[in-house]
């Protein structure tokens, strides 16, 4: 392998294994921190961190005001769509069936490249995929409001996250942004930080702030790791492979998330569960694997 090949395959690794273990950390914290500002204030920290990093060592910055508004947009899609409403829903939904839900991502990420930008067609087994890793989801929420793990009003909030992760990464892709990706990294999540703050102080969160460990050891390991750390890795890896491709993290994300919640808080785990787990993973393989799956437009 080239060691280009190299660092992408590392990027990928640390984003699936550290994004599958913020589930745990968001579910932590949000049992006694307001979601919204949480989420709000570790993305203004670790875009300032980032953006200050950039700044010392002189890496590239966007070419104009316009172009940096194209990382910024891209923040608050990923961000603020699919990160605030995970930490809004996780005061409720176990981290575990988060991330199963939330692998769907690739699922609607070929939709959209496939029907609404028109970059690929997908063949009927493409499609055929397609059906069985949504009905791997449908699944998923039966399983879930059974164990007392999600509702309704949940699976919902989780899924418009992934369409918003899904939304995000392909702008990315069509948008090619100017800079480092560690300066369109720390634009992303600063833009996205001061919406988040501005959505929590808007539904009051100001008024309940209460840190305490739990919530303060979270916001670190999730500010350092899961901010800085793995989506500048997740950055890079989109900079190099197609959407498509990038964002299937979100099947190996569930795996470290369920094993974690099981294993940490306890959170059930049943049979029917792991087969709905394995529908909605195995789909979105064949999606992303299968050579008869796609072809270019």
């Amino acid at each position: 392998m080239h060691s280009s090949s190299i660092k992408v395959l590392a990027a990928y690794i640390a984003v699936c294994i550290i994004w599958g273990s913020t589930y745990l950390a968001i579910r932590i914290a949000v049992v006694a921190f307001p979601p919204e500002i949480f989420a709000g204030l570790r993305f203004c920290l670790a875009g300032g961190l980032m953006l200050a990093f950039a700044l010392v060592f002189r890496h590239p910055f966007p070419k104009s005001l316009p172009d940096a508004g194209k990382s910024a947009l891209t923040g608050i899609i990923l961000l603020t769509g699919c990160n605030g409403l995970v930490m809004w829903a996780e005061q409720w939904v176990h981290s575990g069936i988060t991330a199963l839900l939330l692998a769907a991502t690739p699922l609607f990420t070929a939709c959209i490249e496939a029907v609404v930008i028109r970059k690929v067609r997908l063949k009927p087994v493409g499609w055929l995929a397609l059906i069985g890793g949504f009905a791997g989801v449908a699944l998923l929420v039966v399983c879930g409001k059974k164990l007392g793990s999600i509702d309704l009003a949940g699976a919902w909030l989780v899924l418009l996250a992934a369409l918003f992760w899904a939304i995000g990464s392909v702008y990315y892709k069509e948008s090619h942004p100017t800079g480092s990706i560690v300066v369109q990294s720390g634009i992303q999540m600063f833009a996205a930080g001061v919406v988040l703050c501005g959505v929590g102080v808007a539904l009051g969160e100001h008024h309940r702030m209460h840190w305490t460990m739990p919530a303060a050891l979270s916001f670190a390991y999730l500010v350092v790791f899961g901010s800085i750390v793995a989506y500048c890795c997740n950055m890079y890896v989109l900079s190099k492979w197609n959407a498509s491709r990038a964002v299937t993290t979100t099947y190996i994300n569930p795996v470290v998330a369920v094993l974690l919640g099981a294993v940490v808080l306890a959170e059930p785990v049943s049979l029917p569960m792991i087969f709905a787990m394995m529908l909605t993973i195995g789909s979105v393989v064949a999606v992303q694997m299968l050579k008869g799956g796609y072809r270019k437009r």
